[in-house]
């Protein structure tokens, strides 16, 4: 899954299990009762010893068949809320839509196509509230070379994004894409007759690598049947394959340290956010993303070398900024917001951050240079979240190019964050280049300014076309007033 979700600055982290399956009946989501069994015939039975269906060359390690009544504990893990608990912006990095529960009504073991299957279910309940399920192995199992195997099907439909993915286990220590992305299946519900396979990581000069390809299964919708999706990983290379064919080979360069090191998987179904677009009135809630079994093997003969040292400087994305250069964009002498520090974001549209000498108020602005091309933006983000609710408005002036016709100005609270769009207000002229901005707390909707987080935020500049266009924007005299 794309884990723009993702920069510097940013950290990852069980939930209770509790149980939606009794005495071999399964209770289906407020419809009705079916009988429950399992039966695959097919499944390894030695998760550390593998047997004769084990693929030629390798030995099964770990599995989950998911033929149990509940999901197993001792093999997953979940991560919940909208991604403010792990140190991401609201809405996972991406502008997500669904909160992810512990809950069984997301995740559940069910029954489908009679076999015993792991249901990740997104539910909608009032006018745009979304919950849905994300499990992962971490701290449970780690995932370094062999082969991992995931029979799945997706589910179809506008803003529905099923991923079966894989990240570096050092996210805590260093900010995605350093730890390293191993997308095995990516499907989005708006396009369900392609699926991706993708490796985020960066390069040496400190910007993001991609390389993604699309596959299809001659014209046919990954959304009506099984696949089974595989990763074939090596110290020199990594091979995706779809039902048992090789379709993406991609040699580790000396740039891809990320992966040399151990991943643990995700399975996810995320609602809505930049790539997938928003759900609308055509899209199917209950949704599944059907999980028939996850294994992993080790490859027999494979001696396993050391995994190269970090070098947190060398495999972060975008130079080293000092946090303090967020200073230049407050108005002087405006000090409730406190120490705030500044974090560029993006998928590759993400601003370069500089100083500038062009200024409105004090001696100097804090430049946004927008490359184009894709999503970003930067965020200026307080030290602790603050009562700032006693303000009623957020005011900042801009030094921007005529190319600008709008951008995303956005605000976050501890919970939750608001959105409005700069071409909807019309500035006041200043000297020097800049117009000033005053923008009502109440246009803010949904916002807690009891508990505000990130002050000022400015994303995805675009063109008159809708293009993600390069632009050079002078951010200086933010505040709030009354």
């Amino acid at each position: 899954m794309v884990f723009y979700s993702k920069l510097p600055t940013l950290h990852l982290r069980t939930l209770k299990i509790t149980n939606m399956k009794r005495k071999g009946l399964y209770l289906g989501i407020g419809i009705s009762i079916i009988a429950f069994s399992s039966c695959k015939d097919d499944d390894p039975q030695s998760p550390n010893g593998g047997n004769n269906n084990d693929p030629e060359g390798y030995t099964l390690v770990w599995s989950d068949e998911f033929n149990g009544e509940n999901i197993d504990a001792s093999k997953w893990v979940y991560e919940t809320g909208d991604g403010t608990d792990y140190g991401l912006p609201a809405g996972w990095g991406n502008e997500e839509k669904q909160i992810y529960t512990n809950d069984v009504t997301n995740s559940f073991i069910s029954m489908d196509e009679g076999n015993s299957v792991l249901a990740i279910t997104a539910l909608k309940s009032g006018a745009d509230d979304y919950t849905s399920g994300k499990l992962t192995t971490k701290g449970k199992q780690s995932l370094r070379f062999g082969r991992v195997d995931v029979r799945a099907k997706g589910p179809a439909g506008n803003g529905l994004w099923p991923a079966v993915w894989m990240l570096g286990e050092n996210r805590d220590i260093i900010d995605w894409p350093g730890c390293g992305e191993i997308d095995i299946m990516e499907m989005l519900g708006r396009a369900p007759d392609t699926m991706f396979t993708t490796l985020h990581y960066v390069k040496t000069d400190n910007k993001k690598g991609e390389l993604q390809k699309a596959h299809t299964v001659g014209g046919a919708n990954f959304s009506d049947d099984y696949h089974v999706y595989s990763l074939e990983w090596t110290p020199s290379q990594i091979q995706f394959s779809l039902d048992g064919t090789p379709v993406y080979l991609e040699q580790i360069q000396g740039d891809m340290k990320e992966f040399l090191r151990p991943h643990y998987m995700i399975l996810n179904l995320a609602v809505g956010g930049y790539w997938p677009g928003d759900p609308d009135a055509t899209t199917p809630f209950p949704s599944s993303l059907f999980v028939d079994y996850v294994r992993y093997y080790s490859i027999d003969g494979l001696t396993i070398p050391s995994a190269p040292p970090l070098d947190t400087n060398e495999e972060r994305l975008g130079p080293i900024i000092e946090p303090s250069i967020a200073n230049a964009a407050i108005k002087d002498g405006f000090s409730d917001f406190g120490a705030l520090s500044v974090t560029p974001y993006g998928a590759g549209g993400e601003p370069n951050l500089r100083l500038s000498d062009t200024a409105i108020d004090g001696s100097e602005s804090l430049v946004y240079d927008f490359p184009g091309g894709n999503w970003g933006g930067a965020y200026i983000e307080l030290d602790s979240p603050k009562d700032l609710s006693a303000f009623s408005n957020l005011r900042f002036s801009l030094n921007a190019p005529a190319s600008l016709d709008d951008a995303e100005i956005k605000l976050e609270a501890v919970s939750g964050s608001a959105t409005v769009m700069l071409k909807n207000y019309s500035p006041s002229p200043l000297s020097n280049g800049f117009v000033e901005y005053t923008i009502p707390f109440s246009d803010f909707v949904g916002m807690d300014f009891a508990n505000v987080r990130i002050p000022f935020a400015m994303w995805n500049a675009v063109d008159a076309a809708q293009n993600f266009s390069p632009a050079t924007v002078y951010v200086d005299q933010v505040y709030f007033s009354n």
